[in-house]
């Protein structure tokens, strides 16, 4: 436009040669004059381009109306189906408390079945106190254990709380944290509008910008023609000047000349007077609808921040519905899982209350009647001792890889005779429970042993024994009485039977193990209670469907250990046992073979037994003399110790069999006085070490004198233990 209207100027300049000059100045005016026209064309074009745009953003906002209406449905629908959920969990619920109030009823009919349970049988303990004691005793211990399961479950119910309110503070801490990320996406949605605000304004500027340049390039352009015009009035004068002095032309011509020229001044004025006017109209036009324009952004800016804002509301409520939802879904399947759990429960109840009152309450033993019914071959005579030493030596040695001296098993065997109790004590891993299963192997059947591991919390009898729980009506067998039972079925009564108690010390003996005790100083059928009123379908075996016999053919092994762990044994139970310290290290015996032992039967071994007593009982008698005689008064003077008859007695049972098995007498005495009598001294530091030095000097004098083909070891040994307890060497 700067380049037209210098060349309209240079025109203007050139039109000094005449009036070629001035039309050729038309020609541009009239050209420039196009341009400036076509330039109004491109300004309402790019109006129209402008309101394009508005009306699409108008169609935008009204989409996201759209969208937001469906968020709104959406959220009813969710609304909706809230409640519902509402409703079916309160269902749900009270669904559960019906179930804990039937569960309450039945245990409500259980303790009231239990009470006229305990009212029958107290009215039946006025007829005999001494057994009802023990039989209130057991249902004591039977309550006490109901009421221990009762509580276990209340327990079990009541960490099943706590993992649940655990769980629910878990979702409360993710909701939280949900809640932290949903302010974060918060922050990101405003920085995002913020940014897309302040790029609408940039943009809105910049197209604001370029308009107010163009509306000054259009003002220049106007100054431009203004200046042009001014520059053509100015040549007209002179035109007009020149035409004057012009002598050549008649007077109309010059007239007619200068009225055309005049006329065509005066439209040219007016066309100058009127391009600036439609421009500076036009500018404000423009003007105007920027200015609109940016009043219709901002509203559109504010408009698109309230839905953005209500939007963002709506998609928080949508995720606290989702999470509501997802809540309910987890709280829905766990209860679905423990109704589940309920409805297996109340299944097992009732198949078990079904199983005691249709099946055996004595299922393992019951099963033993049919497995155990048939009784296996055994060698009828009686085995020679000597011989059945050296066979258990051998096998021993052969089966379990483990080595005893022909003194220890002699003992063992002496033991048998004298007890059923037997109590091998030694340091950890010295083979006290292979010992036991060696024995058994030695007597020709390795199925003939049972090993009960004792559990550190034992301090009742059924503990041992097992109990029966009267609501499911089966008696709950322990591996001991299972054991026990076993002993005595057809397969086994004739068969040396071991029961191993291992571990016996880590819980008081004479607390779990009474019941036994007591049973075992009866000569005539000892038996040991399991109920105290029979049983629906009890086991073959069982006496008068209540209480299970002590067989002969049993012995009881209990392993001890002294350390941290254990507890001592009492006296009355070492009086009642056989002890047996094993050695700490084996001895070099050299394998032999031998072929597989046969079976020894029991009453075989109780007369080969007997046979020993017959023939050797006069060695039983001497020791009881030299005891007598000798060492009586001295001990209960000096260690304040001494004996009863079961001594005597266990002496008569003891001695004849270590002599026939190739023993000595003073072996036996010398066992028997470390064992029995002088064992009560350890541990006692009121006794002066000068006193047990001239104890140990005498007593080996007279025992060397009583048999002199055998060193009293084990004495000997005690009692240096005891002097160097007290610092003496």
């Amino acid at each position: 436009m700067a380049s037209e209207a210098q060349l309209v100027q240079a025109a203007g300049d050139g039109a000094d040669s005449g009036g070629l000059g001035l039309e050729h100045a038309w020609q541009l005016y009239r050209a420039l004059a196009k341009r400036q026209a076509e330039a109004t064309d491109t300004l309402t074009v790019q109006g129209e381009q402008l309101r394009a745009e508005r009306s699409d953003l108008d169609a935008a906002f009204a989409r996201q109306a759209q969208q937001a209406a469906a968020l709104q449905e959406q959220q009813e629908t969710l609304d909706t189906r809230t409640a519902l959920l509402d409703r079916k969990e309160d269902e749900l619920c009270d669904r559960e408390r019906t179930a804990e109030a039937r569960l309450a009823e039945l245990r409500m009919k259980a303790g009231q079945e239990l009470e006229s349970w305990l009212t029958e049988r107290r009215r039946e303990a006025v007829e005999a106190l001494d057994t009802d004691r023990r039989a209130w005793q057991t249902r004591w211990s039977e309550a006490q254990r109901r009421l221990a399961d009762a509580q276990a479950a209340l327990d079990q119910r009541e960490s099943e709380l706590a993992q649940r309110e655990r769980d629910l503070r878990t979702q409360l801490v993710r909701l939280d944290g949900e809640h932290e990320d949903v302010a974060q996406l918060r922050t990101a949605l405003r920085e995002q509008q913020s940014g897309r605000a302040e790029r609408f304004e940039r943009e809105v500027a910049d197209r604001t910008g370029q308009l107010m340049e163009q509306m000054e390039e259009g003002r220049r352009r106007v100054a431009a023609l203004t200046a042009g015009n001014e520059r053509l009035t100015a040549r007209l004068t002179e035109y007009e000047t020149a035409l004057a002095s012009l002598g050549g032309l008649t007077l109309e011509q010059v007239v007619e000349r200068l009225a055309e020229l005049r006329a065509e001044n005066a439209r040219l004025t007016e066309e100058n007077a009127t391009a600036p006017r439609a421009d500076a109209r036009m500018l404000e036009q423009l003007q105007q609808q920027v200015m609109q324009l940016a009043a219709d952004n901002e509203e559109l800016v504010r408009e698109r921040g309230e839905l953005e804002s209500a939007l963002q509301r709506d998609r928080i409520a949508v995720n606290e519905r989702q999470n509501y939802l997802e809540a309910n879904n987890w709280l829905s399947a766990a209860n679905s899982q423990l109704r589940h759990l309920l409805n297996e429960e109340a299944a097992k109840l009732n198949a078990t209350a079904q199983a005691g009152k249709e099946g055996h309450a004595f299922p393992a033993c019951s099963r033993m009647d049919h497995d155990f019914g048939t009784p296996l071959p055994s060698a009828p005579t009686a085995p020679e001792l000597p011989a059945l030493v050296e066979q258990m030596q051998a096998v021993i040695r052969q089966r379990a890889g483990l080595s005893y001296r022909d003194s220890d098993l002699r003992l063992v065997l002496a033991g048998m005779a004298m007890s059923r109790l037997h109590l091998f004590q030694g340091i950890s891993g010295i083979g006290k429970t292979g010992l036991a299963h060696a024995l058994a192997t030695a007597f020709g059947s390795a199925s003939s042993v049972a090993v009960v591991p004792v559990q550190a919390g034992w301090r009742e009898p059924q503990d041992l024994m097992g109990y029966y729980n009267s609501f499911d009506r089966i008696f709950y067998e322990s591996e001991f009485t299972k054991a026990l039972y076993q002993a005595q079925c057809p397969a086994f009564k004739d068969r040396p039977f071991f029961i191993v108690l291992d571990e016996m010390n880590l819980s008081h003996p004479e607390q779990y193990f009474s019941g036994v005790l007591s049973a075992l100083s009866i000569k005539d059928r000892p038996r040991l209670a399991l109920t105290t009123a029979p049983v629906k379908n009890p086991p073959r075996l069982l006496i008068d469907g209540t209480h299970i016999a002590v067989p002969d053919n049993v012995w009881f092994i209990g392993t001890a250990n002294h350390d941290e762990t254990t507890v001592g044994f009492a006296d009355k139970t070492y009086d009642r046992a056989f002890v047996l310290e094993l050695p700490w290290q084996h001895p070099e015996i050299p394998d032999t073979t031998t072929a597989p032992p046969e079976p020894v039967a029991h009453r075989g071994l109780t007369q080969a037994f007997s046979q020993a007593r017959a023939d050797y009982s006069a060695h039983a008698a001497d020791i009881v003399h030299f005891l007598d005689d000798n060492w009586r008064r001295r001990f209960a003077e000096e260690l304040r110790i001494g004996w009863g008859n079961r001594l005597e007695l266990q002496i008569k049972e003891f001695a004849p069999v270590v002599v026939a098995a190739g023993g000595s007498p003073g072996e036996a005495l010398d066992h028997l006085l470390s064992t029995r009598i002088l064992r009560s001294v350890r541990g006692r530091y009121d006794i002066h070490a000068d006193t047990l030095d001239t104890l140990r000097t005498d007593l080996g004098d007279s025992l060397r004198g009583f048999d002199g083909t055998h060193e009293p070891l084990a004495t000997q040994q005690l009692l240096d233990d005891e002097i160097r307890s007290r610092g003496r060497r």
